[in-house]
């Protein structure tokens, strides 16, 4: 399994726990509930060390994107994935 490979089946995994695909996460969708469980893959990535620039290449986003969304309180993603 090659490491691109590894990290969408990590993501499928976070993704199918919240009821969305790869595709879903991957996706240009800004649905609230779809962009907290986006947030939860890219913290997931951040926490295993990859930079933001490789996240925003993996998640078809623009390294800025990533960097705000590790900026943003952890308590304010949680309450959206639990509390929806």
């Amino acid at each position: 399994m090659t490491p691109r490979e590894k990290i969408h089946a990590a993501i499928d995994a976070i993704a199918q726990e919240h009821g969305y695909t790869v595709e879903d996460i991957l996706g240009p969708s800004r649905r609230k509930h779809l962009v907290s469980v986006r947030r939860l893959c890219v913290l997931m990535l951040h926490g295993r060390g990859y930079s933001t620039n490789e996240i925003g290449r993996m998640m078809n986003r623009c390294h800025t994107t990533i960097v705000h969304a590790l900026n943003k309180p952890v308590d304010t993603c949680n309450e959206m994935v639990v509390g929806t």
